[in-house]
């Protein structure tokens, strides 16, 4: 078991290491062809930021995942090139009046925001195209009041949202390329997006509805909060709120990814601002420091997503201080707000309508377990049973996703709380048990389908123990 979890992280890690690389090239290349495109432009910095976060969020959403695609590919990339510079363009116009009415400007970029994640109710396609539409206003959000302040026509916004598409876009499908070459990709079958428990939906909000309520509420406690306490730091205090909340599978999943969030961008905050004090407001060294800064985020990413949310706050803190808005005395008051959005979004999470992580582990483990007996009773000589081993990498992959926090709490309780022991036990059996239903796939034998059948049977055991906490 310890193996085969070793050998899903080294793997972690190498992709996290090709995706780094292809992020760093795509946001360089999309920061220095908007930069020579809109040269003359007073807004030149708003484009070049609100650029390289477009690029970095597409590669990012290109990553090879054990799940089926939810849309063809020419779909996808007509998607990105027709929506997002049209988005950006109503997000540019929007960063206008973040400039005029800061309170206002980020309640309008949260709207679609939360509608993003609200249309995942609707499946995986509406959740792929509301993940698309976002990354313009989270550019938006992300960028410096004076780089709003710089004026100049809205058109550019759609411009250089289009050449970071072009460029995240490519680099997207050139790490997808790599990785198809040494791993061929085998196709999902679509009867594995419908094997869930629909108990009691009828009578329970709906996951993304809980997500998307969640993400109101932080947004609107920021923006009140924030401008009532640091009206100047509204900004951090709303982006925080958001990346905390984001992309959530649970209670204790964002109280986990909000104390990772919470260390990592005080982190690199410190780190950052003190950098910044090397270099006079202007020099060019600092955004050579910080694309450094992001490649390192990117390749540690996979290993704690404490890294990334230190090289993204450092970066920004580093990009503020180009533009003259930097300091060690403005330090206290960006780690105040970062640490006052972390808690709005983790209070919003778990007091309002929670989502239970140990709920969402026994549903995918349960899913997982219902595969492995269609696995080891299966017809081996029906064409459709070579499916079941991709339907069982998707069943691992969804499984551990929810690992990380259930180890942390087992390591910062000492393995001495029974629940959270017992439920990161679970998930490491779980994970290790779908590798070998590969295995078993690929390479049928008596041995290999006793031992795992075993392993079923006690899984199911612990499953009813879980139950009754």
């Amino acid at each position: 078991m310890l193996r085969e979890l070793r050998r899903l992280s080294l793997g972690r890690l190498r992709t996290g290491a090709r995706l780094a690389v292809a992020s760093v090239i795509a946001a360089l290349l999309s920061f220095w062809t908007i930069a020579y495109v809109a040269r003359h432009q007073p807004v030149v910095v708003q484009l070049c930021i609100s650029g390289v976060i477009i690029a970095l969020s597409i590669v990012r959403s290109s990553e090879r995942r054990a799940e089926p695609e939810p849309l063809p590919r020419w779909a996808t990339w007509a998607a990105r090139f027709l929506m997002i510079p049209l988005v950006a363009l109503l997000g540019s116009a929007i960063g206008r009046v973040v400039q005029t009415d800061a309170a206002l400007g980020f309640a309008l970029i949260g709207v679609p925001l939360v509608a993003a994640v609200w249309v995942r109710r609707f499946g995986p396609a509406w959740t792929r195209i509301g993940t698309l539409w976002s990354f313009p206003f989270i550019a938006a959000l992300v960028t410096p009041a004076a780089a709003l302040a710089a004026g100049g026509g809205v058109w550019w916004g759609a411009l250089a949202a289009l050449i970071a598409v072009a460029w995240g876009s490519a680099l997207g499908a050139a790490t997808q390329w790599v990785a198809a070459r040494r791993a061929p990709e085998r196709a999902v079958p679509a009867r594995f997006e419908n094997r869930r428990s629909r108990s009691g939906a009828e009578r329970k909000l709906l996951p993304s509805t809980r997500m998307s309520l969640h993400l109101a509420l932080s947004l609107a406690a920021a923006i009140v909060l924030g401008w009532w306490l640091l009206p100047d730091h509204l900004g951090w205090l709303v982006l925080t709120a958001y990346l905390v909340n984001s992309g959530n599978r649970g209670r204790g999943d964002v109280v986990y990814k909000g104390i990772q969030r919470l260390i990592g961008a005080g982190v690199g905050t410190v780190v950052a601002t003190l950098l910044g004090t090397l270099y006079a407001p202007g020099d060019s060294t600092a955004l050579v420091v910080l694309f450094i800064i992001l490649g390192i985020g990117a390749v540690l990413r996979p290993v704690s997503y404490a890294w990334w949310a230190a090289a993204m706050t450092g970066g920004l803190a580093l990009l503020y201080d180009y533009l003259g808005q930097g300091g060690t005395g403005l330090l206290g008051q960006r780690l105040l707000a970062i640490l006052i959005g972390g808690l709005i979004a983790i209070a919003a999470s778990c007091l309002i309508a929670p989502v239970r992580s140990i709920d969402v582990v026994r549903r995918r483990t349960a899913d997982l377990l219902s595969l492995g007996s269609a696995v080891l009773t299966g017809d081996r000589s029906a064409e459709e049973y070579v499916a079941l081993a991709a339907e069982a990498r998707v069943a691992t992959a969804r499984v551990e996703q929810l690992a990380p926090p259930f180890h942390a709490l087992r390591i910062v309780t000492l393995g001495r709380v029974a629940v959270a022991r017992r439920t990161a036990d679970l998930v490491d059996r779980a994970a290790a048990l779908g590798a070998g239903l590969e295995r078993f796939v690929a390479a049928p034998s008596r041995e290999l389908g006793a031992e795992l059948g075993g392993e079923l049977r006690g899984l199911r055991e612990v499953l009813v123990s879980l139950r009754r906490d």
